[in-house]
C-alpha cells in the first residue's frame, strides 16, 4: 500500500513538473495577427512615405522613422504613434526601452518571450523594423554572433554599427550568414567609411548621416557621388548650412539640397535604400513636421520617374483597342447621340489616363465612350494623352477642360505641371474626373481642395443612391427617386477636403435604405460620424468649374444611359457650355428629392 502511495505521489508530482515546464515553453507567434493598425487608407498611393517601398510603381526605397523620436516613449508606445502618420517602418535601437510592460532596453538579452512580444507588437501594428542600430557590434565573435540572431529574430534587415567597428571581415561573413545587412555609420568625410568597406561583400555598405555630413562641411549630394551603391541607408537631416555653424532646420529649407540628393539617387540606380527622416525636435508634432517635408523634398525624385514610365507602354493611353467586341458593344449602345445644349463654340477636351501601376480594367472602357460622345454629339473634340508637358502653362490654355480618366497615385510631382493646373481652373478652365482621381492628390493639398475630396476606404458593394439635387441639369437623366447602384463606393474620411460647405452635392448614398455594414461587419474606417458620402458633385474654383464623381469602377457606369448621358452633362458643364447651380450644398435652398 505505501508503495502504491509513494508512485501516485511521484506520478503527481512528475505531472506538476512537466506542467509546469509546459507552461514555461514559449508559444510561438500565430499565423494571423489581428491588424489594429488605424493608419489612414490609401497611405500607399498617396504619401510617399509608404509608396515609395513599392519596387515596381515607385522606387524600391523603405521609408521611417527613429524608434526614439518621441523623446518620452518606449518602443511599444511609439509604434500606434507612426502608424497614424501614415509611416509604415521603425528604425529600432539597442538603446531604447521595450514597453512599459518590459522596462529592457531592447537587445539580444532579452528572452523568447519578449523577443515574441516585440514582433507581434510590429505585426498588429502593420510596422516593420527598418533596421537596428546598435551602439556596439560587441567584443567578441559570440556577443557579434547574438546581436544577429537578436536582430534576425525581431525581422531586421539591417544592422547600423559604428564606424570604429572592428572585425568587419567576420561581419561580412555574418551579414551573408544570417542574410541581413551591415550598414557601417558615415558621419564625417565618406571617403574614410568607403575604405573601411571597400572589398567587402556587397552586404556591406555604408549609413549615411545627412546632418553630420554637412555639419562636416560635406553637400549631401557630393557625398553621395563618393559612396554611390554603397549607400544602404540614409538619415534624412537638414541644416541651416555647411559646416559647424550651422543649425538643424526642417526639410527643405536648408542648405542640404534633399532634393537633388534624391534625384541623384534615383538616377544612380541606387535600391533598395533605407531611409530614416530625423525629427526637427523631441514631440510628435516635430517629427509631423518633417515627415510634411520629406514628401515634398521627393518631388524632383518622383518626377522624374513618372517621367521614366510615361516612356514606355505603361505610360500610353489605355484606347479603345484594349475591349473585346462584346465589352465595345454596350458602350456603343449607351454613348449619347446628341448634346445636352449646344456648345458655346468649339471646344477641345484633354483627356489623360496616367497610373503608376496596371490601372482600372475600365480605363479603356472611359476612353471609349468619351471618343463616341465626342463622335456622336460635336459637343467638343477630345485629345488622348498621357503627355504631362500639356498641362504646363500656357499649353494647356489650348484647350477648354481636362478630363482625368481615373488618373491614380502620386503622378503630378511636378512643379510646372501643378502651376499649370491650378492656374488654368482658377483663370477659368474647367477640370473633371471619376474613380480613382482622388488619390491623385494626397500628397497635394490645392489639387485635393479643388476635386474634393482624397484616398477613402472602398470596396465594390450595392448601396442606394439618392439624387440630392434633382433639379440640376446633371442629374435630369436619373429622375428624383433613390436606386441601387453596384460600385467600389469611396468613404471619405472627415479629415479629407470634401465637404458640403465647398461643393454643391449631386448624388450621395441614401444610408436609410443601404446596407452600411462591410462584409457582415462594422468598419469604422468606412464610417463618417456625419454619415454623409457624397458621390458626385460640381464646384467652382476660382474663375473655373470642377466636377468629380467617385463612381466608376464597375462596367455599368459605361453601359448604362443614365451614367453616360450624367457623364456628358459633367463635360458639357467643366467645358462652361452647361449653366448648372453650384451653390455649395450647406448654402443652397433643400432640394425636392422625390423621398
Amino acid at each position: 500500500m505505501k508503495k502504491t502511495l509513494h508512485i501516485v505521489v511521484a506520478m503527481i508530482a512528475f505531472g506538476s513538473v512537466a506542467g509546469l515546464a509546459q507552461q514555461a515553453r514559449v508559444r510561438p507567434l500565430p499565423e494571423q495577427i489581428p491588424s489594429i493598425s488605424m493608419r489612414p487608407t490609401g497611405s500607399s498611393l498617396g504619401t510617399i512615405r509608404v509608396g515609395a517601398a513599392d519596387k515596381n510603381i515607385w522606387f524600391d526605397w523603405r521609408v521611417g522613422v527613429p524608434g526614439a523620436a518621441i523623446k518620452s516613449l518606449t518602443l511599444s508606445e511609439m509604434l500606434p504613434k507612426v502608424d497614424v502618420l501614415s509611416v509604415a517602418n521603425v528604425e529600432a535601437s539597442n538603446a531604447q526601452i521595450v514597453s512599459p510592460e518590459i522596462p529592457k532596453k531592447l537587445d539580444y538579452r532579452l528572452q523568447p518571450g519578449e523577443r515574441n512580444a516585440v514582433v507581434y507588437r510590429f505585426k498588429e501594428l502593420g510596422e516593420q523594423v527598418l533596421a537596428y542600430r546598435v551602439d556596439s557590434i560587441g567584443a567578441d565573435e559570440a556577443t557579434r554572433r547574438k546581436v544577429f540572431a537578436f536582430a534576425k529574430a525581431i525581422n531586421a534587415p539591417t544592422i547600423v554599427v559604428p564606424a570604429d567597428s572592428a572585425a568587419l571581415a567576420e561581419l561580412d561573413k555574418l551579414a551573408e550568414e544570417f542574410a541581413i545587412n551591415v550598414a557601417v555609420e558615415s558621419k564625417g568625410d565618406p571617403k574614410v567609411v568607403m575604405r573601411a568597406v571597400e572589398g567587402r561583400g556587397k552586404r556591406v555598405g555604408v549609413a549615411a548621416d545627412l546632418g553630420a555630413w554637412m555639419q562636416a562641411g560635406v553637400k549631401p549630394v557630393d557625398g553621395l557621388a563618393i559612396v554611390k551603391d554603397r549607400l544602404l541607408l540614409v538619415s534624412v537631416a537638414d541644416r541651416s548650412a555647411l559646416g559647424a555653424g550651422g543649425r538643424d532646420v526642417p526639410l527643405g529649407t536648408g542648405a542640404g539640397g534633399l532634393g537633388d540628393f534624391f534625384l541623384s539617387a534615383w538616377r544612380g540606380g541606387v535600391k533598395p535604400l533605407l531611409i530614416t527622416v530625423q525629427s526637427t525636435g523631441p514631440s510628435e508634432a516635430d517629427l509631423l513636421k518633417n515627415l510634411t517635408a520629406f514628401e515634398r523634398v521627393m518631388w524632383p525624385a518622383m518626377a522624374e520617374r513618372v517621367r521614366q514610365m510615361l516612356e514606355t507602354p505603361a505610360g500610353k493611353i489605355r484606347g479603345a483597342d484594349r475591349l473585346k467586341p462584346e465589352e465595345r458593344q454596350p458602350i456603343e449602345a449607351a454613348a449619347p447621340k446628341q448634346a445636352i445644349v449646344k456648345p458655346k463654340k468649339a471646344r477641345k477636351l484633354l483627356v489623360t489616363d496616367i497610373q503608376m501601376y496596371s490601372g482600372h480594367s475600365t480605363i479603356p472602357h472611359g476612353n471609349l465612350l468619351l471618343e463616341l460622345m465626342a463622335k456622336n454629339t460635336g459637343a467638343f473634340e477630345p485629345t488622348f494623352s498621357n503627355d504631362v508637358n500639356l498641362l504646363k502653362y500656357p499649353k494647356i490654355k489650348e484647350f477648354d477642360a481636362v478630363y482625368l480618366n481615373n488618373v491614380c497615385g502620386m503622378v503630378y510631382n511636378d512643379p510646372e505641371v501643378r502651376d499649370g493646373i491650378l492656374r488654368f481652373v482658377r483663370e477659368g478652365g474647367g477640370i473633371g474626373g471619376h474613380h480613382a482621381v482622388t488619390f491623385a492628390g494626397n500628397n497635394w493639398p490645392e489639387f485635393a481642395d479643388m476635386m474634393g475630396g482624397w484616398a477613402g476606404a472602398h470596396h465594390v458593394e450595392k448601396q442606394t443612391i439618392r439624387i440630392d439635387d434633382p433639379n440640376s441639369p446633371l442629374t435630369k437623366s436619373f429622375g428624383s427617386a433613390s436606386f441601387e447602384h453596384i460600385d467600389e463606393f469611396y468613404q471619405f474620411p472627415p479629415s479629407s477636403p470634401y465637404s458640403r460647405e465647398k461643393q454643391h452635392i449631386l448624388l450621395s448614398i441614401d444610408v436609410d435604405k443601404s446596407d452600411r455594414a462591410t462584409d457582415s461587419r462594422l468598419c469604422p474606417q468606412c464610417t463618417r460620424p456625419d454619415q454623409d458620402y457624397g458621390l458626385a458633385w460640381i464646384r467652382t474654383y476660382g474663375q473655373g468649374r470642377t466636377y468629380f464623381t467617385p463612381l466608376g469602377h464597375t462596367d455599368i457606369f459605361y453601359t448604362d444611359q443614365r451614367w453616360t448621358q450624367h457623364l456628358l452633362a459633367a463635360i458639357q458643364y467643366i467645358l462652361g457650355d452647361l449653366d448648372a447651380d453650384a451653390t455649395p450644398s450647406a448654402k443652397a435652398k433643400p432640394a425636392t428629392n422625390g423621398k
